[in-house]
């Protein structure tokens, strides 16, 4: 993996998605509007699709350790591979939601 995600960087832009999406998705019970349901359904389908993205990505570093299985740094690889997913669609949400 050459992009790396750093724990605290994806933990701040969480936070910060949360705290955005909040308003959001209150407003969204009191007075349902179909961009509150947008945002919700939004919402559960990026965890399930990073959940995917992250399983693929790990089964192909697997592949990899099992080629090269004493290679330095394989764990890190692979704990890597398979949190890019999630970084990459906290920080694109982070993008987004700050553009409202």
């Amino acid at each position: 993996m050459s992009r790396r995600h750093t724990p605290a960087a994806t933990g701040l832009a969480a936070a910060e998605v949360v705290m955005r999406r909040m308003p959001v998705l209150w407003w969204g019970i009191l007075n349902p509007s179909a961009s509150a349901q947008a945002e919700m359904t939004r919402m559960v389908v990026e965890k399930q699709m990073a959940m995917i993205e992250a399983c693929a990505a790990m089964q192909v570093e697997m592949v990899r350790m099992m080629m090269a299985p004493f290679s330095a740094g394989s764990a890190e690889r692979m704990m890597q591979a398979a949190l890019a997913p999630a970084a990459r669609r906290v920080k694109a949400n982070v993008r987004r939601l700050r553009r409202r």
